[in-house]
């Protein structure tokens, strides 16, 4: 998940009119009615299903909402959620966490104009978890989430039942998961007459079709990854926003989004350096939002043993590990990003082990390099030629993406490895992962709901395919899976009681890394956001995601 920025359009007079269905018309928005976001990274899939993108999620979360949402940050140390109503008002949690009954919201209408009932939820459910379902999107990248959904039943339209193969205390969790945004049922019979994924795709993103306070309202508002305008939704349940045009535009360069922000060009802004952090707090003109965020950044190696790739060697892997030297990467954050060696990152409420570090980080430098010399020739690939693959543009966790890609060149050259760097656009990342057709990836992930399984299912855990055989999750960069480490998992996501959770997690942490050894965890980052002082009432919960639906510029 990612942040933006946004500023406010001087003089701007815009005409427009509604998308089919839902919405009344506005004819003309002036400069207390729009905000100019810069975003640091692209949007490039909006269907909620199908994305696992931060930019693409937050414009999603501005369209689409849930069952449950996350609470707002609040000041304090970081605490396991408490879920908040949404598009359920109550919800009752029966047979031990098996049965999950929502009570849906009255008087709620979806974009397209039609109303939101239990049908609605069980399609936008069965969107998601059926592998063949007629309005399959691109790609499935959560379904793993919510994969231990065995039913799902709708009594009646404001009613919604699921059971589940088994006991699940991270299912409430896992409902406030972008991708289990709700679509109107229309829309979903709609896209099911489209013969090809990309065609839904191409349909949902100009015919929105959620439930939220904004909306994408002509075909021509979304240019491509660079550009999207949304159009607030006069009929929103929660009451018609007050800024009537949010105007995102993608902007990589730091310098250009901060000048941009402190000229008043732009209203708001994800993703600052931290090295800005301070003349931002000194300029009245500015609010700069920063916090301990729940994320890491890893370097991924292939574990894929039918790849013949030098990383499917395990004694290559704790080579690697060995000779990584985090101090330059924390360094590059200003006291902003802290190391990380194990996959939970700090900030998560439960399940990080505090001070441990996996043998391969305990060395002395001497050391490491001495005997990751040794394990190179070992396992035969001294002077092997190594691709890294990189995104072409920051990540909340990843400010400097071929800076630090380039750190990671240098520490592993002197053990016999060439690395060659290949920066991606983030689409064609999410292609390649489950292919596995790379050797390193340098990136990482942004917690979505304050749950480890959030990070240790869909970094370093697999699915079923087809055939019943076992494979890694679309996410999982390392393409590792062990059997025991999916037992594991599993235990610990059904477990109820939070010590014994917390305990089970931190077990696991301590054994997978030396035994496996699939990733090396780098840093956990601070985020930010920083909008024109002017912005009242943005909203931030604890998924790190932006809301305006109340926001209002303050006369």
């Amino acid at each position: 998940m990612t942040r933006v920025l946004a500023g406010v359009c001087a003089c701007l007079l815009l005409l427009w009119t509604p998308a089919c269905g839902g919405g009344k018309e506005i004819t003309k928005a002036e400069e207390k009615d729009v905000l100019k976001i810069l975003r640091s990274d692209k949007f490039e899939i909006l269907d909620p299903q199908a994305s696992s993108s931060g930019g693409d999620i937050a414009i999603l979360a501005q369209m689409y909402e849930g069952l449950v949402r996350a609470p707002e940050i609040k000041d304090g140390p970081v605490s396991v959620p408490k879920w908040e109503p949404s598009l359920a008002t109550d919800w009752k949690v029966e047979d031990n966490a098996k049965i999950y009954t929502f009570t849906l919201r009255e008087n709620v209408k979806f974009h397209d104009g039609t109303s939101l009932n239990a049908d609605a939820v069980k399609k936008s459910f069965e969107r998601l978890i059926q592998k063949d379902h007629p309005a399959q999107p691109t790609k499935r990248p959560y379904a793993t989430d919510l994969a231990d959904i065995a039913k799902i039943e709708a009594p009646d339209a404001k009613t919604v039942r699921f059971t589940l193969h088994d006991s699940n205390p991270r299912f409430l969790a896992n409902v406030s998961l972008h991708a289990a945004f709700v679509i109107s049922s229309k829309a979903i019979d709609e896209m099911a007459k489209l013969n090809t994924p990309a065609k839904r795709e191409k349909w949902l993103i100009e015919n929105t079709s959620g439930t939220g306070p904004y909306r994408i309202a002509r075909a021509e508002d979304y240019r491509g990854s660079e550009s999207v305008t949304l159009t607030a939704f006069e009929d929103y349940w929660g009451g018609a926003p007050q800024i009537k045009l949010l105007s995102f535009t993608s902007m990589a360069d730091h310098k250009s989004r901060r000048e941009q922000v402190l000229a008043g060009a732009a209203g708001f802004t994800d993703t600052l350096l931290p090295s800005d952090w301070e003349d931002l707090k000194a300029n009245k003109g500015v609010t700069l939002f920063t916090w301990d965020a729940i994320n890491i950044m890893y370097l991924a190696m292939n574990c894929d043993q039918s790849k013949n790739y030098p990383t499917k060697d395990k004694r290559v892997r704790d080579a690697i590990a060995m000779v990584v030297d985090r101090t330059p990467f924390v360094e590059r954050y200003y006291g902003a990003a802290k190391p990380a060696h194990v996959l939970i990152p700090y900030t998560m409420p439960f399940g990080h082990p505090k001070d441990y570090k996996p043998k391969t980080d305990t060395m002395s430098r001497d050391e490491a390099l001495q005997t990751a010399r040794r394990l190179i020739r070992e396992a035969g690939v001294e002077g092997a030629v190594i691709k890294l693959i990189l995104p072409e543009v920051p990540r909340p966790y990843l400010l400097y993406p071929r800076e630090l890609a380039d750190l990671i060149r240098q520490q592993l050259e002197p053990i016999g490895l060439k690395i060659e760097l290949e920066p991606r656009k983030m689409a064609e990342i999410g292609e390649m992962v489950p292919k596995g057709d790379y050797a390193l990836m340098l990136l990482g992930w942004m917690g979505d709901n304050g749950e480890p399984d959030n990070f240790w299912r869909p970094l370093l855990d697999g699915v079923k395919n087809e055939k019943g055989q076992w494979q890694p999750s679309d996410n999982n960069l390392a393409r590792f899976f062990d059997i025991e480490v999916h037992r594991r998992i599993e235990e610990a996501g059904r477990e109820a009681d939070i010590s014994k959770r917390d305990k089970l997690y931190k077990d696991l942490e301590m054994w997978a890394h030396d035994q496996f050894r699939p990733i090396v965890p780098l840093l956990t980052a601070k985020k930010s956001y920083a909008w024109t002082s002017k912005l009242k009432g943005v909203r931030v919960d604890t998924g790190d995601q932006f809301y305006l639906d109340k926001a209002y510029f303050e006369k």
